[in-house]
């Protein structure tokens, strides 16, 4: 399995570079399958979708296609998928995500993927792969209230993602926040700037960028 799960997208070249490492073949020959359906039920400014998708166009000038999960049956999804190299899920509402993941038969079809495609997660597309965090911090955290009847994602990674670590945009993901949202949780919790990515290739996990803010089993930390 490799997954390259990341704050904010394709934000810095490091990150880019990991997915080349992690595709092993020729920047300009990885092709892509973008999922953006995390970002329709969030009101404001969606420049930052606009600028997510425009980083993928500027660093990956082979074919990209958009995958519509709600659009297509699951053998659609599968067969489109297929002839690409990387599954990029860009962010939104996480608990979103998921729902649409669960509905669209995603979830299901998502492992069987992963034994030959890279998978890289912006934001909610790569909190989705982990742990869910409590319904309360996602409100302290990022205001969100409503959890689409979600009460666990997909646990592919045995940690939780916490993105946009100290950005404007989130005046309230602090590190010291984060210490009392993530306390209580039986697993580990990265807070991860918008420079930062995690990579996993099979069992290796390696930090891409600035070091994670870590928040360790039962919130001590690491």
């Amino acid at each position: 399995m490799k997954l390259l799960l990341c704050s904010e997208a394709f934000h810095t070249p490091n990150t880019v570079q990991a997915c080349v490492e992690l595709v092993d073949k020729p920047q300009n020959e990885i092709t892509m399958a973008i999922i953006n359906e995390a970002y329709a039920v969030e009101e404001g400014d969606k420049r930052w979708v606009l600028s997510n998708l425009n980083d993928v166009a500027q660093n990956f000038p082979a074919e990209i296609d958009i995958i519509n999960l709600l659009a297509l049956s699951v053998e659609e999804i599968e067969a489109r998928i297929m002839k690409k190299d990387v599954i990029f899920v860009i962010g939104g509402n996480t608990d979103y995500q998921m729902r649409v993941f669960q509905k669209s038969g995603f979830a299901e079809l998502l492992p069987k993927l992963l034994a030959t495609k890279v998978y890289v997660g912006s934001s909610a597309g790569a909190m989705v792969m982990g742990k869910r965090v409590s319904s309360e911090s996602y409100h302290t955290i990022y205001g969100e209230r409503k959890t689409f009847g979600i009460e666990e994602y997909l646990g592919l990674v045995d940690f939780a993602i916490k993105p946009h670590m100290n950005s404007p945009r989130w005046p309230k993901n602090k590190p010291e926040i984060l210490d009392t949202a993530a306390a209580g949780m039986n697993f580990p919790v990265y807070g991860l700037q918008d420079d930062s990515a995690i990579m996993v290739d099979g069992d290796e996990v390696k930090f891409i960028g600035s070091p994670p803010h870590e928040v360790g089993r039962k919130g001590t930390e690491l």
